[in-house]
């Protein structure tokens, strides 16, 4: 019996590297290349680039375009203003606004524990952004003046873009290979935007797919 238990005892030190070893492949994807997709107000597409610092530790680079990330305040403020221009000429109108950004950002994502086959992660980030915005404004029904009217409707934060301003973003999520050289992944951010009117706050749900070499 005590043969048989020092027996038990030796393979399963002798097995225990092996297959720490198949589970540290089984989440290292490093360096890959992958797309990224997101939906909800931030929503965002755009490509990065990951490389392992360490066994749990993961540097990358990423980037791509945000949609969707007018601040609610700025959007209120726009249809005050068309509303106020509008009643000045005894008309109706019609206001719209948009914002997007362009962004590169660096971040860090650090594995915690496997979950159902799958890795979770936590990760932070920081980079710049382009932000720009659009804003179209209309009146109707006025005697005195019809037609465009979108210098009427300004804003601080519409007539303060085009800028480039840092962001941030803080996330986590999970990632499931399908074999090592591939793996999905999807989590959720919460981004900000340092503009100087009026900051952009956004959080999405994304998912993404990489490819390792």
């Amino acid at each position: 019996m005590r043969r048989v238990l020092i027996g038990i005892g030796l393979a399963a030190v002798l097995a225990f590297p092996s297959v720490a070893r198949a589970q540290e492949q089984k989440i290292i994807f490093r360096p890959m290349v992958g797309g990224v997709v997101g939906a909800g107000p931030g929503a965002a597409f755009g490509a990065a680039i990951s490389f392992k610092a360490s066994g749990k530790l993961q540097i990358h680079g990423e980037f791509g375009r945000l949609l969707n990330i007018l601040p609610k305040k700025v959007a209120d403020q726009v249809e005050v203003n068309a509303a106020v221009a509008a009643n000045a000429f005894n008309g109706k109108h019609s206001a719209e606004a948009t914002a997007a950004a362009s962004y590169g950002m660096v971040g860090f994502r650090q594995a915690l524990r496997d979950v159902s086959g799958a890795n979770t992660f936590v990760e932070i980030g920081v980079g710049m952004a382009h932000v720009t915005s659009d804003l179209n404004a209309e009146i109707r029904g006025s005697s005195l003046f019809t037609g465009d009217f979108s210098t009427k409707v300004t804003t601080p934060f519409t007539s303060g873009t085009p800028e480039n301003k840092p962001m941030v973003s803080v996330g986590g999520g999970l990632v499931l290979g399908i074999n090592r050289k591939m793996a999905v992944e999807l989590g959720a951010r919460y981004i900000r935007i340092f503009t100087d009117a009026t900051a952009i706050n956004a959080a999405n749900i994304f998912g993404g797919f990489r490819v390792g070499f």
